[in-house]
C-alpha cells in the first residue's frame, strides 16, 4: 500500500506568529457504523454530535459551539482536512471503506483544532508535542503523523525553496508563501515562538 499523508491543513486565517492543560484519559463513544442512508457530501449531524460532546468533556464548550464536520467527496489523497480558527473538520467519504478510519481520523483531526486553540498566539508544530497531547486527551495516544491507506495519490512537484538565513534549513513548496514566513525552528529557539523577521524564509529558486 502507498504510503499516504494523512492530512492537508488550511491556516491562512491565523497570523504567522502563530501556527499552534493536560485533561484526563477520556475514552469518546466510537463512532457509528455507516449505513447506507450515510451522507455522502456535506454536513454530517451525528458526527459533529459526537464531536461536540468530546469538546464539551475536554472543558472547551466554545469549540463546541463553533465545530462543524463535513463529508467532502473532493478529497481523493487527503483522509481529512482540518480549519482554524473557524473549527471546521472535512472527512473523505472512502474513510467508510477502511475499519475505524472515521473515528480514528475524526480525533485525529480535532486533535490538530485543540492543539491551535490552546497554544493561543504561539506557533507550534503540526504534529508536536501540543497536538500529541490532544490526541491522548481524545483516546488515542500514540497516534502517528501519518498512515497507510490505498487512496489515489496526487503527484504535485514542488518547485519553489525557501531558506533560512540563518541555520540553512530549506523548505519545498508547491505554492509561494502569501504572508512573510520565518523558520519555525528558529523561531521557537531564538524567539519564544513567536514570528522574527531575522529567520523570514528567503526564496531561492522557482521564482
Amino acid at each position: 500500500m502507498l504510503d499516504l499523508s494523512q492530512l492537508s491543513f488550511d491556516f491562512s486565517a491565523l497570523p504567522r506568529w502563530m501556527p499552534f492543560r493536560t485533561v484526563r484519559e477520556l475514552e469518546p463513544e466510537e463512532a457509528p457504523a455507516p449505513t447506507e442512508e450515510a451522507v455522502l457530501d456535506g454536513r454530517d449531524a451525528v458526527l459533529e454530535e459526537q464531536t461536540r460532546a468530546m469538546l464539551l468533556a475536554l472543558e472547551l464548550p466554545g469549540g463546541a459551539k463553533l465545530v462543524t464536520v463535513t463529508w467532502n467527496a473532493r478529497l481523493r489523497s487527503t483522509a481529512g482536512y482540518a480549519r482554524y480558527p473557524s473549527w471546521a473538520i472535512e472527512l473523505n467519504p472512502r474513510l467508510r471503506e477502511f475499519e475505524g478510519q472515521v473515528d480514528r481520523t475524526l480525533k485525529h483531526e480535532l486533535a490538530h483544532l485543540i492543539a491551535y486553540h490552546r497554544s493561543g498566539r504561539r506557533r507550534i508544530e503540526p504534529h508536536g508535542h501540543e497536538w500529541r497531547l490532544a490526541c491522548a486527551d481524545l483516546g488515542i495516544s500514540g497516534e502517528k503523523a501519518h498512515h497507510r491507506l490505498p487512496l489515489p495519490r496526487n503527484e504535485i512537484e514542488r518547485k519553489l525553496a525557501y531558506t533560512c538565513p540563518a541555520c540553512q534549513t530549506t523548505v519545498q513548496r508547491v505554492r509561494k508563501f502569501r504572508r512573510p514566513t520565518a523558520c519555525l525552528h528558529c523561531c521557537n529557539r531564538h524567539a519564544g515562538g513567536r514570528y522574527d523577521g531575522r529567520f523570514r524564509l528567503v526564496l531561492m529558486s522557482g521564482t
